[in-house]
């Protein structure tokens, strides 16, 4: 109707509308196609650089190729400009920004999605498609690199926004997203409430949300100790996705099937391209089936594979993990001083990036390591590992410490029930005080009552013997400082 009027323009951007709700809503390829084909149809006679400028954005959306989404983003970044469309140039800087921490290109990629954010949310120009495109894109690149800080700050500011423009910014996919951030640094409580939304939201739309809500959901039961739970939500996962087979083949290594879980590895990973740095988790995740079998040689020869060129682009925890597995290939060739190193290395890693499940695990390498040379550092170790684990919620894990100092000849306290220590729910208050939020804003995020909030706030405080909440949000911050220094 509109081409019929001669509306070509206006015509190119309902179709690409259109294009984008098939594909991100709907998940249906091929209709997202035949609009994006329509809207280029539409284009043919356009001199106006907006609306050519939507267009190349929303075809390297659909691109598969990441150079070509490359040079096609740095057009729309050029045609932007020229339109000073600030959208449209706030949504290439956001792709953009994605596709290099996709990449291994953290700095410079994380660098575009903050521009982005700050452009997207300081001068609103009416598009609230705008915001939850960024804000989407902004928090799959935390969880890609586990950036929890960033991830908050943001919101933050987000959640300022909607206050006043009532975005709902936090859909269904930005919650699946923000839910692994939470769930990776270990704040489990929060990241579950996240992703049950997530999944609550994800019913009637596509699918991507809900593949990585219930991967995670998977993953954190899983680290629960919920194994049969873990086994149910695996099932119903897309091997084809790199996350969905690694928590896969978790599984069946938990159940003591490591030759099943290196052979959905190696077929995953093969699928990938050899600098893509997803595959750094999928490699280290196969050499420790292997090293499970009883495989030396295919352990070592995939550690080989992905450490081979020191240059190749890497995500902080795929890195840090074939740090692990190099340990752990070191100690069981016997090389112990080389398999602390490593183990060492690795422990650092995890916990500047505060990843509190992977340092404890690896704490727990490191008592093994070490027990028999020095069973002093490895009972530090092994205490520690308990600790943290015990305030994760990290059952089978935490009984594995457990046993292990027990078997230095130390026994292990029960878990810890004095009532000056916080209970899960203040620990979840304390660490949204902490982010700067309202009581209001945390009855919203916790969905207690405002009431609840209140009680659970003086709770804390008298607990922590603090006056106000700027003490117990300084004290939040200097505890989890002082952890990620450790």
């Amino acid at each position: 109707m509109l081409r019929q009027a001669g509306r070509d323009d206006e015509a190119t951007l309902v179709a690409l509308d259109l294009c984008v709700w098939y594909q991100t809503n709907l998940d249906n390829d091929a209709a997202a196609g035949g609009w994006l084909a329509r809207a280029t149809r539409a284009a043919d006679g356009t001199t106006d650089p907006a609306v050519r400028g939507w267009l190349t954005l929303v075809g390297a959306y659909l691109s598969s190729d990441s150079a070509k989404q490359r040079a096609a983003l740095e057009k729309v970044r050029r045609l932007a400009k020229q339109a000073s469309d600030d959208g449209l140039h706030a949504m290439a800087l956001s792709d953009l920004g994605l596709l290099l921490v996709a990449d291994g290109e953290v700095q410079d990629g994380m660098a575009l999605l903050d521009e982005a954010m700050a452009t997207t949310l300081g001068g609103y120009d009416g598009r609230l498609e705008v915001v939850v495109w960024s804000s989407c894109n902004m928090l799959a690149a935390c969880s890609l690199v586990d950036d929890l800080r960033r991830a908050t700050q943001w919101c933050q500011v987000a959640e300022e926004f909607t206050d006043t423009y009532g975005c709902p910014f936090l859909q269904a996919r930005c919650r699946a997203h923000y839910g692994s951030v939470l769930f990776a640094a270990g704040r489990w409580s929060l990241a579950e409430l996240e992703l049950q939304r997530a999944l609550s939201m994800s019913e009637d739309v596509g699918r991507h949300a809900l593949l990585e809500a219930g991967t995670t959901l998977a993953a954190l039961r899983l680290r629960e100790g919920r194994l049969s739970e873990a086994v149910e939500l695996v099932e119903g996962l897309d091997m084809s996705l790199p996350a969905a087979a690694l928590v896969a083949a978790e599984v069946r290594l938990a159940a003591g099937r490591p030759e099943d879980a290196a052979a959905l590895l190696r077929a995953r990973l093969v699928l990938l391209d050899a600098d893509d740095p997803q595959g750094d988790l999928l490699a280290a995740a196969l050499s420790e089936a292997y090293l499970a079998a009883g495989d030396l040689p295919g352990a070592a020869e995939t550690l080989a594979d992905r450490r081979a060129d020191p240059t190749r682009p890497a995500l902080p925890r795929g890195k840090a993990q074939l740090t692990r597995c190099a340990g752990l290939f070191a100690a069981a060739s016997g090389e112990a001083t080389t398999a602390v190193r490593r183990l060492a290395d690795a422990l650092a890693s995890f916990e500047e990036h505060c990843l509190p499940f992977e340092a404890a695990r690896t704490r727990l390498d490191l008592a093994r390591t070490l027990a028999d040379d020095d069973p002093e550092a490895a009972v530090a170790h092994a205490a520690e590992a308990l600790r943290d684990l015990r305030r994760l919620g990290a059952a089978g894990e935490a009984a594995t410490a457990a046993a292990m100092l027990r078997k230095l000849g130390v026994t292990p306290g029960p878990e810890p029930r004095d009532p000056g220590v916080l209970t899960r729910r203040e620990q979840d208050v304390l660490a949204l005080v902490a982010d700067g939020l309202t009581n209001p804003q945390i009855a919203e995020r916790l969905f207690l009552s405002r009431k609840t909030v209140a009680h659970h706030v003086s709770s804390i405080l008298a607990k922590l013997a603090l006056r106000s909440r700027a003490e117990a949000a300084a004290y939040a911050t200097r505890v989890g400082a002082s952890r990620s220094r450790r």
